[in-house]
């Protein structure tokens, strides 16, 4: 059991996975950049920004529900600090419309309500989902059209 406090830079609650900022702050981890989704454990305790928040990396967090023993446990991509199943991981990642996101091992379930915290690097999976855009489509911000060569095509604003 390895135990180390942090400070936060924001309110974390016990359970959530957090990674360490270049400022020595501790957050909670996200898919999305690699610095976030390189997750060093699950809080320990709960705390606003600027308290001491206790992080164990190799453990058995027994304060968590619903799970699926022997399914692996990911860094969320939309919820920052969750932990998810594959399945809602790769059905996030297919709702965005980011290049891709970071699959980090958080731990292994061992029973519905424990995790076995073993944390794994940071892989990069690129997104499947490919976009069609429509005259119609709302919602999506279009900055330029990618051509087969590389170019861009600029697009005429209002």
């Amino acid at each position: 059991m390895a135990v180390t406090s942090f400070k936060a830079g924001e309110a974390i609650s016990a359970g959530d996975a957090v990674y360490l900022s270049s400022a020595g702050l501790l957050y909670k981890s996200s898919a999305v950049l690699f610095n976030q989704a390189a997750a060093i454990g699950l809080a320990l305790d709960s705390g606003s920004a600027g308290s001491l928040i206790r992080v164990n990396n190799d453990f058995l967090y027994t304060s968590a529900s619903g799970l699926t023993p022997g399914e692996y446990r990911y860094v969320s991509i939309l919820t920052s600090g969750v932990n998810v199943s594959y399945n809602s991981w790769l059905a996030d990642l297919s709702a965005t419309s980011y290049d891709g996101a970071y699959l980090t091992i958080l731990g292994r379930a061992v029973s519905t309500t424990s995790v076995e915290v073993e944390l794994s690097r940071p892989l990069f999976v690129s997104n499947p989902t490919s976009v069609i855009l429509i005259e119609s489509s709302a919602g999506a911000i279009l900055d330029a059209m990618l051509q087969e060569d590389g170019s861009t095509i600029e697009l005429e604003t209002a």
